[in-house]
């Protein structure tokens, strides 16, 4: 496969959830700006979770802090809920909160990736662009659903092979990965994870 530096988002769909209809119009002119002009827009979590349930999108951008229903519960509800299509669907939380705790919630719920607010153009293209060329694993566990988040124990990702933070551990040669399984053999437990569902 080419890699390009270049993404066509104008045959794209989005899901854009924000309690604040300021934030919400901010960003979704923002995605109109990049060419993405189909967008369901949402003004709490409990109804994109509703229209989730109809209809499938290419890319979810969601608030982290909303009343009742928070953006990171519904990642983790559409990573186990949201039906064969929804649960695959890239996912970012856009928050205003990126304590070290939030990023990890952020990960843990199942999201690709975390922007603080406030938002810019050139960072929300960057991770859509990132989304798009992502080559991580999906993973299905009891535990967990959502991309491949070990990051410290095998190192950055392959779209960053110099890490994106300080303390992002370097590729070792010959390192131990978590549970000392190949990538292939990691590959075959994940189709024979989806064969059984």
């Amino acid at each position: 496969m080419q890699t390009t530096t270049r993404i066509n988002l104008e045959k794209a769909t989005a899901l854009v959830i924000d309690d604040n209809q300021q934030a919400l119009d901010l960003l979704s002119s923002v995605l109109t700006s990049f060419g993405l002009r189909d967008q369901v827009r949402c003004t709490s979590a409990m109804e994109a979770v509703e229209v989730c349930k109809r209809q499938t999108f290419d890319l979810i951008l969601t608030d982290g802090q909303m009343p009742v229903m928070d953006g990171y519960e519904f990642v983790h509800w559409l990573r186990r809920e949201g039906g064969d299509a929804g649960r695959l669907t890239p996912t970012i939380v856009v928050t205003a909160h990126t304590r070290k705790s939030h990023v990890i919630k952020a990960r843990d719920c199942g999201a690709n990736f975390i922007i603080a607010k406030p938002i810019t153009p050139a960072v929300i293209l960057q991770r859509i662009f990132w989304v798009a060329q992502a080559s991580r694993v999906f993973i299905e566990t009891d535990s967990y659903v959502g991309p491949d988040r070990r990051f410290k124990q095998m190192g950055p990702p392959a779209e960053f092979p110099d890490g994106r933070r300080r303390d992002d551990k370097p590729i070792e040669m010959g390192a131990a990965q978590e549970p000392n399984l190949s990538q292939d053999e990691l590959n075959n437990m994940i189709v024979a994870q989806k064969a059984a569902l």
